[in-house]
């Protein structure tokens, strides 16, 4: 399967879908919303939390706090375009709407709105804080990122943001994210599958599946994750758009 197939499977229009996790998030959201866009469909990005504004550079940006405004911005005949609740350019940021304004939205069956629910500072692996993910409850998927750059690492700050709290949810004396590490964390209520509701796809998104050396990692962690989880998810690199797997359940 390619990546644009795989992509229009899980994407489907007239709904929000949701990004949590780590290692490409943002990489991940320009990736699929160019392929939507060539398909045909006119994409609309949003946040919960906060993005770079660098990383979004290029793309038409409105700025909206109000219901109306929302509607307003999530609405037009734009391809693409990213809505945020302000931009503070001090800080280089663009802070997000509140949840309930995405879920109050009337997605038009040509579109699909991505929203980043949750920040990584840049980790290629990481646990949510206690304050996150923010995923807007009518996402009808929740794509769930891992960066292989990690895979095989030590437990530790360089490699996870906020790797205490993945310490804490793994057996004692875990010392690296081995597969059994990984699909653990992935499909945890406290970690990778924290504010996932009863109706939501779920699907772990294996990024950077083009470090040949890590590939086996993340392949023999999709397979504990189908066969012992029923979570299917699949090794990707969006930077590539290459995939190398996908889980089957």
């Amino acid at each position: 399967m390619t990546l644009v197939t795989l992509v229009r499977t899980l994407f489907a229009p007239g709904a929000i879908h949701t990004f949590v996790g780590a290692g490409g998030k943002s990489t991940a959201m320009r990736v699929v919303a160019g392929i939507l866009v060539h398909g045909g469909l006119r994409v609309r990005m949003t946040t919960t939390t906060r993005v770079g504004m660098e990383e979004f550079s290029g793309y038409p940006i409105s700025i909206a706090t109000s219901s109306e405004e929302v509607q307003e911005a999530f609405g037009g005949p734009e391809r693409v375009r990213l809505v945020a609740a302000a931009a503070l350019a001090d800080q280089g940021k663009l802070t997000g709407l509140h949840s309930t304004l995405i879920d109050e939205l009337d997605v038009d069956s040509d579109m699909v709105i991505l929203v980043e629910g949750d920040g990584s500072r840049h980790k290629p692996l990481k646990a949510p804080t206690s304050r996150e993910p923010v995923i807007p409850s009518c996402s009808r998927t929740v794509l769930a990122l891992m960066g292989a750059s990690g895979f095989g690492e030590h437990i530790d700050e360089e490699h996870c943001y906020n790797h205490q709290a993945a310490l804490a949810i793994l057996p004692k004396g875990t010392p690296r994210f081995d597969a059994a590490a990984l699909a653990a964390m992935a499909g945890h209520p406290a970690c990778g599958h924290k504010g996932v509701k009863p109706g939501m796809r779920f699907h772990i998104f294996m990024n950077q599946g083009d470090l040949t050396e890590k590939r086996s990692i993340g392949s023999h962690a999709l397979e504990i994750l189908a066969a012992e989880q029923g979570i299917e998810g699949s090794l990707v690199s969006l930077e590539q758009e290459a995939v190398y797997e996908i889980s089957k359940l």
